[in-house]
């Protein structure tokens, strides 16, 4: 058999073409190469939502994010087999982390470190793992900026704008001053009319009529009640009466 050999020309045209690429077209094709063989990473799953550990036979559920989209937290209920909607509304700080709404007396409220915490808020929660019917929980959590509360303690609470106030007949003046202490303010008055709360103006409400009641709004906000007379509500629980106020 006659043996073919290649000229030395043919070997040139054969392996020159990589060096007429442009040295720019060469790299950039080196990059694709490469990067098609690099190990393929895993998707990053999000962190739960929730800490679940088996007692007997319930769940003991810890919340320790209270922002979480609430469809995140019926995916993880779901995993377990419950059916159960998980969500929050804002609160004044002295009702942070507690129950607002619970559907059923099959889940029980353990613990609620954030009125102690705010910073590391988190909430335990006992559900049976078989759980007999859907339910609804609903829990009080931080309001931010800007924020109305939808559920509130009393104001002189702890934790409280005015904490350990004792507003009650005080005088409407008096009551601006210690808010000023305390960079709060008024968002509205309201007096009382035929059985009715009434919103007016700052300027209706003299400084020497008197507070009947104080409520949480929002961050550093409150509303209040105030009339000609006083007014007080002997069932009414008082926080300013406390060891901790009686030792400011």
């Amino acid at each position: 058999m006659e043996e073919i050999v290649a000229t030395p020309a043919e070997v040139r045209r054969r392996w020159s073409w990589p060096v007429l690429l442009p040295l720019a077209a060469v790299i950039a094709l080196a990059a694709v190469i490469g990067v098609a063989f690099l190990p393929k990473k895993a998707p990053i799953a999000p962190s739960a939502a929730l800490a679940f550990q088996r007692s007997g036979d319930d769940w003991l559920v810890t919340v320790s994010d209270l922002y979480v989209d609430p469809e995140r937290y019926r995916e993880e209920f779901r995993a377990r087999g419950l059916d159960i909607e998980l969500s929050f509304t804002p609160g004044s700080p002295s009702v942070v982390g507690s129950v607002v709404y619970l559907s059923t007396t099959e889940i029980v409220s353990l613990t609620n470190a954030c009125a102690t915490d705010p910073t590391g808020c988190t909430i335990s929660l006992r559900i049976p793992a078989k759980l007999s019917e859907k339910a609804a929980i609903v829990l009080a959590r931080p309001a931010k900026p800007g924020e109305k509360y939808d559920t509130m303690g009393f104001v002189n609470a702890p934790g409280e704008l005015l904490h350990c106030v004792a507003f009650e007949n005080i005088t409407v003046g008096e009551l601006r001053k210690a808010l000023a202490k305390r960079d709060g303010s008024i968002t509205d008055f309201r007096i009382m009319a035929g059985g009715e709360s009434r919103k007016v103006t700052a300027t209706q409400v003299p400084d020497n009529w008197f507070v009947q009641d104080v409520m949480p709004h929002a961050l550093g906000e409150v509303r209040i009640w105030a009339g000609p007379e006083p007014a007080k509500r002997p069932d009414r629980q008082d926080p300013t009466e406390g060891d901790a106020c009686r030792a400011q």
